[in-house]
Formats: structure tokens, C-alpha cells, sequence
């Protein structure tokens, strides 16, 4: 058995719009050793459901760089997955402003913040045609047109996010200092390679591109969790192999 340290990392891990924190809790099966995975929840959502949906972007990350940066006691990861890819970036780039940046931003299933979303705008669709919209896209199971009282509960918080998510525009200011890992879905309809390459124009370290196999849903594939896990990896002394299952061995 090795002896070597093992170098801690806190990972955060912000949801989709619609979501939230509830699916990165499987994550700590997976990750490397070392790795703590911490899941956020946005106001309104999952946790803090009886809290007021922000419906505007600034109070939206100065609550979320509240909530990351008072757990932050050494070195720590952002990830985020569509609506919070956008949120990871600016959690990043604040943190980095007050001189706490994060040592990796993994952003999966968004295109760059300077490049909008791949569809047209669906936000402002009245309920049946929003909903098609969104099974179209991908982003909600059909069955849920037969479960009304879900209904009544999921698509205002959905339209609200994906408010913020298409109409984002990215804030002036410096780049990244951070190394940037970006992932989307080969048949993901609301991404394309232009705005994944676009993620390097994103910050001054280095910048890795995936494509995988997968819709836009696409977290609980093996292929990205072995993309993430040997990211992760690299920055902990001793990580253990990764054995694609799910566990680890």
C-alpha cells in the first residue's frame, strides 16, 4: 500500500438549470481520493427550494461566491453542467479576483460564456410549446406531460433558468488564470465544437476539449467520468486507478 500523501481538493459542483445538487452526492464514489465533493445548490432549488428564485445574474453569483468561498480552506475544483458551467465561470472568476482561484473549472455541456447557446431561445414559449420544446431538446423526459402536479412545480423553475441561462452575457473583465477542462455531447443540440473551442479563449492556462459520445445529458456515462476522474487525478499526490464502474477498486 502506498505511503504517499494524499493532496486534498474540495470539488464543487453546480447543476443544470431545472436542477439540482441532489445527483453529484453519487460523485463521491468515483472521484480519486482526496477529492471531497461538495454539491451546490442555487437558491430555489433542491436544499433551498423555499428560497427565492434569482432571476437576475448578479445576485445569483454574489450569493453562490458567498456560499463556495465560505467553504473554501485550500485548494478546490469548479465544475458545472449547462446553466452551471455559466455559474462555475463566474464563481471562477470572482474567486480568482479575490485571489482564491480555483486549481481547475470543468465545464461540461455549455458552450463558452462568449458564444450563446446552440438552439433559439425557448424561455419565453408558452407552456405547451416551452415543453416540447424542452423534450425536443433533450432536456426533460416526455413523460412528464402526464404528471401535471409535477408539472406545476418544475416548469417555472425550468423557464426561469433557462431565462438566465439565454440571455447570459458574458461580463467584461480579465480572463481566467485557471486550467480549463470543457466537455459536450456529440448529439447535444444546445452545443457545438465553435463554442467548445471557444473555451480556450477563456483563460491564460491550458485549456483541454472533449467531445463524447452523448446527448446533453450525458454525467452518468462512463466515458466522462473517466475524463473527469483522470483531471481530478492529476491533481492529488496519490490517486487511485479508476476502474470504470463506478467504484473504486
Amino acid at each position: 500500500m502506498s505511503t504517499e500523501p494524499i493532496a486534498p481538493l474540495h470539488l464543487f459542483c453546480l447543476p443544470h438549470g431545472g436542477g439540482n445538487a441532489l445527483h453529484f452526492h453519487a460523485w463521491a464514489h468515483w472521484v480519486p481520493e482526496g477529492v471531497t465533493v461538495t454539491p451546490v445548490d442555487l437558491p430555489g432549488h433542491g436544499t433551498r427550494l423555499r428560497e427565492r428564485l434569482h432571476d437576475q445574474w448578479p445576485a445569483l453569483i454574489d450569493d453562490l461566491v458567498a456560499q463556495v468561498g465560505d467553504r473554501v480552506d485550500g485548494p478546490y475544483a469548479l465544475f458545472g453542467h449547462s446553466l452551471g458551467a455559466l455559474v462555475a465561470f463566474d464563481i471562477a472568476r470572482r474567486m480568482t479576483d479575490s485571489g482564491h482561484p480555483p486549481a481547475v473549472l470543468i465545464a461540461a455541456g455549455r458552450n463558452a460564456p462568449g458564444v450563446p447557446p446552440s438552439h433559439r431561445p425557448i424561455h419565453q414559449l408558452p407552456d405547451g410549446p416551452f415543453l416540447n420544446a424542452l423534450v425536443k431538446l433533450g432536456g426533460t423526459p416526455a413523460a412528464i406531460r402526464h404528471q401535471p402536479e409535477l408539472l406545476d412545480m418544475y416548469l417555472p423553475v425550468l423557464r426561469a433558468d433557462l431565462r438566465l441561462a439565454e440571455l447570459y452575457q458574458r461580463p467584461p473583465g480579465a480572463d481566467l488564470r485557471c486550467p480549463v477542462l470543457a466537455l459536450i455531447g456529440r448529439r447535444d443540440p444546445m452545443t457545438d465544437v465553435h463554442g467548445l473551442a471557444a473555451w480556450q479563449r477563456e483563460t491564460t492556462a491550458t485549456c483541454e476539449l472533449a467531445v463524447l459520445d452523448g446527448p446533453h445529458f450525458f454525467l452518468d456515462e462512463p466515458e466522462f467520468r473517466e475524463v473527469v476522474h483522470a483531471r481530478l487525478a492529476r491533481l492529488t499526490a496519490a490517486p487511485r486507478t479508476y476502474t470504470g464502474n463506478g467504484r473504486r477498486p
